[in-house]
């Protein structure tokens, strides 16, 4: 009889002691989640594979005068899936804040969808976060200093296997940023006019989007280029 009640003191024992492991870990993952998630979101992917790289050679923001802006596009080419994640930073400027959550922007980029990204002086009376037109989920805002700033831009494809495709039905598919459309104009507003920004390594540059040939990564004369061939 005391054999039993010495088993259920132990059981009891080990249950209240572990009861409270469940609501702990909630708490903690509930406090440390946002920082988390940050540090994801925030982050630009640091890698040489050029199959991953869009590069824009030259970008500005000056105040007064002068922004960039870029729109990302899924045209839905036959070899794309239907979502693509891209991480993009400017380099070279001094941005507000001044670290790499404030030099990104990171986003998927939906079949059908266009993206906007605007990199403008933090204090510009038009593009700002109290603008509507400039806060929806689709617009991104990277600010610069009160300064005038020149730099460059690189794109990084999030997904980190781009060569690797998904078969949907009889056709391979890819998540890499040879499977987008972007352009650029670095705008002065004076005028009105501005000039416009060569993208190396998107879809302008990797295939018309067609599955040729036996291998569905070799170009074909005349007809493409290959898939994602990037920044080569």
């Amino acid at each position: 009889m005391n054999e039993m009640k010495n088993i259920r003191k132990i059981l009891n024992y080990r249950v209240s002691n572990k009861a409270w492991v469940l609501p702990v870990g909630i708490v903690l993952t509930w406090i440390f989640m946002p920082y988390l998630l940050f540090a994801q979101v925030v982050i630009v992917p640091s890698t040489e594979d050029k199959a991953r790289i869009v590069l824009s050679p030259y970008a500005q923001s000056v105040p007064n005068d002068s922004y960039t802006f870029m729109s990302i596009n899924h045209p839905s080419l036959d070899t794309a899936l239907t979502q693509v994640g891209v991480a993009l930073e400017v380099r070279g400027m001094t941005t507000v804040p001044d670290n790499v959550a404030g030099r990104a922007a990171i986003f998927t980029v939906d079949a059908g969808e266009t993206h906007r990204v605007f990199i403008v002086n933090v204090s510009n009376s038009t593009i700002n976060s109290s603008n509507a037109s400039f806060t929806d989920a689709r617009t991104h805002l990277i600010l610069t200093q009160d300064s005038a700033q020149f730099g460059n831009i690189r794109a990084v494809a999030v997904n980190e296997v781009p060569l690797t495709p998904t078969t949907v039905g009889t056709t391979q598919k890819y998540n890499n940023l040879g499977q987008l459309s972007f352009w650029g104009v670095v705008f002065v507003e004076s005028s009105g006019t501005g000039f416009s920004m060569e993208f190396i390594g998107d879809a302008h540059d990797s295939t018309i989007g067609r599955n040729f040939g036996d291998s569905q990564l070799d170009g074909v004369s005349g007809s493409s280029s290959g898939v994602a061939r990037g920044i080569n």
